[in-house]
Order: C-alpha cells, then sequence, then structure tokens
C-alpha cells in the first residue's frame, strides 16, 4: 500500500524552494530518486509577466465572498518542471499586480540556484581546485588511522565540500575501504563537533528525515525544528521528504507529526505537509479580497478567525502574499508579522511568523533564526548548527551573510565565532565559506 506519490524531482528549500537536496547525488544505500533531465534555461529568471486570462475579472475586482474562490478556469500554463530535491523551484511566472498596488520592493533574493552540473568549483580559503571525491577520500582515511584522529584533515574536507560532492566521496569511501563514512565519523568524534559532522556529511534530504524523526521521537517535541524542516517547503521536495521519511523509518510522516502537536499548530503543519499549495499562481487571486479578508479575520473583530489566516496563507503562491503582505501594511499601517504576534500565541505564532519572513525574504528569515539561537545566556548549539549546515549553500548562504550584517551590524562569521570554540568553531566557519585562517 503506498502511501505517496512517486517521487518528484529535487528537494530543498526557498519558495522560490531553495531546493537543498542534491540533484540526483546517490544517496547511499537509499533507493534512487528519478533524476531530471537538466532545467531549460528559462527556470533560472522569472517568467515574463501573464495577465489574468480572458473572461475573469480583473484583479482588483471587487465583490469577493469571506473565502475568495479562485476564479475562472485554471491558467493554461503548464507549470516549470519540478526540480531536484533541495533546489530552488523554478520561478513561476510573475502574477500582474494590480495597478492600484505600489511596486513591490522587496529584495526578493530568493535561494540558491546551485549549479545543475558539477562545474569545476573552487574550494573556499584554498584558492585551489577541489580534488576528488577519491583523494577526499583517501584523506579521511588518513586522517581517522591509528590512534586519535586528524581533526583539521576532516574538517578540510566535510565542511569545505558542497553535499553532492561528500555523497560521492561517501559512496567511493565504502568502496574502498568498505565502511560507511558515516558511522567512522560518528566513532572518531564526539560532542558539538561530533554534530556538525554528522549533519554535513548526510544528504541533506536524509539529514531533513533524520532532523524530523529526532523532533518527534521520544519525551517531548522539538517544535522549532518542526517549523524550520516542514513550513515553507516546496510541493516537489515535501514529496520526496516524506517518501524518504517511510523509506528509513517506515512510518507515515503526517501520522507521526500529528501525533506530536496539536490545536491550531497541528492544522498548519498537516497542510504543509500535504504539499499541494498553488505555488504557481494557476489561479487568480484577489489581492485586495485577501487584505480584507485578514483584516476582517484578525484586527477588525473581537477575537480571531485563526483558521482563516492558515487557509490564506499556506494556499496562496509566494509572489501573491508578498503583495497582500504589502497591501496590509500600506492600508492598515502595520507589518504582517506585527499582526500575527497580536493575534496568535504559542506555537502556532512561531510558525507563522516563520512562514511571513519565509515569503517576505528567505534569507532575512534564516539571518534572524541565527540570532534566536545565539541571543540569550547559552547558545543553542544544536540549532545553530542545524541552520547553518542545512542553508549552507551557495550562493543562498552569502545573501543570509548579508543580511545577518544589515540587520545586526555585525558579521555572521564574528558572531559564531564568539559563540564556539576548537574544532566545533572551526568546523561552523569552514561551513559558511570563512574559514579560520592559520597562523
Amino acid at each position: 500500500m503506498s502511501y505517496y506519490p512517486p517521487a518528484q524531482g529535487g528537494y530543498g528549500y526557498p519558495y522560490p524552494p531553495q531546493q537543498q537536496y542534491a540533484a540526483g547525488a546517490p544517496i547511499p544505500g537509499y533507493p534512487v530518486m528519478q533524476q531530471q533531465p537538466p532545467p531549460h534555461p528559462q527556470q533560472q529568471g522569472y517568467y515574463p509577466p501573464q495577465g489574468p486570462p480572458p473572461g475573469s475579472a480583473p484583479i482588483g475586482a471587487p465583490g469577493y465572498s469571506y473565502y475568495p474562490q479562485p476564479q475562472g478556469p485554471p491558467m493554461h500554463q503548464p507549470p516549470p518542471p519540478p526540480a531536484p530535491y533541495g533546489y530552488p523551484a523554478p520561478a513561476p511566472p510573475a502574477p500582474m499586480m494590480p495597478s492600484v498596488l505600489p511596486a513591490v520592493t522587496m529584495p526578493v533574493s530568493h535561494a540558491p540556484t546551485m549549479p545543475m552540473q558539477p562545474q569545476s568549483y573552487f574550494a573556499p580559503g584554498t584558492g585551489g581546485p577541489v580534488p576528488t571525491p577519491q583523494q577526499d577520500a583517501e584523506t579521511i582515511h588518513r586522517a581517522c588511522k591509528g590512534f586519535g584522529t586528524d581533526e583539521r584533515s576532516v574538517i578540510s574536507v566535510v565542511a569545505c565540500r558542497t553535499s553532492e560532492h561528500l555523497a560521492s566521496v561517501t559512496s567511493v569511501y565504502k568502496q574502498f575501504y568498505g565502511r560507511d563514512l558515516v558511522e567512522v565519523l560518528d566513532k572518531e568524534t564526539s560532542g558539538h563537533f561530533g554534530r556538525a559532522l554528522h549533519y554535513l556529511i548526510l544528504p541533506p534530504i536524509v539529514l531533513d528525515a533524520e532532523l524530523l524523526h529526532e523532533a518527534v521521537v521520544g519525551a517531548g517535541t522539538n517544535e522549532r525544528c518542526l517549523i524550520q524542516i516542514l513550513v515553507g517547503r516546496s510541493n516537489a521536495d515535501m514529496a520526496q521528504l516524506k517518501n524518504m521519511y517511510y523509506a528509513r523509518y517506515h512510518k507515515n510522516l503526517e501520522s507521526v507529526v500529528r501525533g506530536d502537536v496539536s490545536g491550531y499548530f497541528e492544522k498548519l503543519l498537516t497542510i504543509c505537509i500535504q504539499g499541494t499549495r498553488d505555488e504557481f499562481g494557476q489561479y487568480q487571486y484577489n489581492v485586495e479580497a485577501d487584505v480584507h479578508s485578514l483584516y476582517k479575520a484578525g484586527e477588525g473583530r473581537i477575537g480571531t478567525d485563526e483558521s482563516h489566516f492558515i487557509h490564506v496563507l499556506t494556499n496562496r503562491p509566494d509572489a501573491h502574499l508578498r503583495a497582500v503582505f504589502q497591501q496590509y501594511q500600506s492600508r492598515y499601517g502595520k507589518k504582517f508579522t506585527k499582526v500575527i504576534k497580536k493575534e496568535f500565541s504559542g506555537w502556532i505564532k512561531t510558525a507563522l511568523c516563520y512562514l511571513v519572513n519565509w515569503i517576505y525574504n528567505p534569507a532575512h528569515c534564516i539571518a534572524k533564526n541565527l540570532e534566536k539561537s545565539m541571543e540569550g545566556m547559552g547558545t543553542d548549539d544544536k540549532q545553530l548548527t542545524r541552520l547553518l549546515v542545512r542553508n549552507r549553500a551557495q550562493p543562498f548562504m552569502n545573501s543570509v551573510k548579508a543580511a545577518y550584517l544589515l540587520k545586526y551590524r555585525r558579521s555572521l562569521r564574528d558572531r559564531v565565532k564568539g559563540e564556539t570554540s576548537g574544532d566545533y568553531r572551526r568546523t561552523l566557519l569552514s561551513t559558511i565559506g570563512e574559514p579560520e585562517h592559520h597562523h
């Protein structure tokens, strides 16, 4: 009995989903996902905007019910082909903004489009070309042989390569030495340092499945981890993630998560796990109507219609929602995150704020979460490592560093350096492409 649709293309993050999982990289010990042909060049940029279909009401027209229904027949625009796991999904055709709206000026520096074919890239900090997977496997083998471990050699490979390259290193290592690289590193290292290497060496889709499993298994639930992995994912990513979770743990991801959370938070995560939102604007939505209905569901009444907020934020395309947030702010003078903070409390508040920030600007959203993991007494090392490793793909990490500098007036490098030490610090700094320089 199959729980899921067959695996689709790649797996990844932002929305335009920065797909995080390597494009078709072999994942040792797991069924190979179907590989997609390389994307059409058109996928890189935004498609030229297209107007509403003939015969449908103009976008700004009034006369919408409380739950605005999608208008007219679906737009017959084939959705772009799915991207490989974790990569930014191809950009949707940009919907035409009604003329009454101010132009959306959000800096939409959306998440990374990593190169699909391995290019001859350079090892950060060394200036030289990257060694082959065979050479890297030998380096790690030498570093772990005999008594003690040469941590710096291990860091120089594991923290300085793309996840696709590391997937090849893992399979070459098993071929050469007959051992599982993940197990070898787990045995040789421990503590925060060991955890960072473990997160780095796993393929992104496997890491996500493992983090979700840890978040719900045993006593207590790691809600923040659930939010960062499940909220704002592309449909293609979510399909692959559900398949991977089932392949590893023989359990249905949705039922596991629902058994661990409750209330509106459960409702939100359940919708996210469906992975069926209208990502590319197949239907025409009315910005005015959504702004009005969100006001009526929150500030414009006593109490809150939580379900309506969740419905709109999880079912509309991102470009449309950015226009809604912009319009809401110019009409009612309040940032949309402020509205959510006022109307909600508990984990549903955290989750919706994360979703709104993610839709606005993914890099800015990750920068805020990084600061949250380091502020106050003591650092949440698990969260810090998870955020840096899962978002390390370039050029997205550069956008995160720029957003962090802009918001907190100090570099992410200095902040991480001040909160960590030893091999753990060296690993995280190499992960964000700012290795410590040996004097």
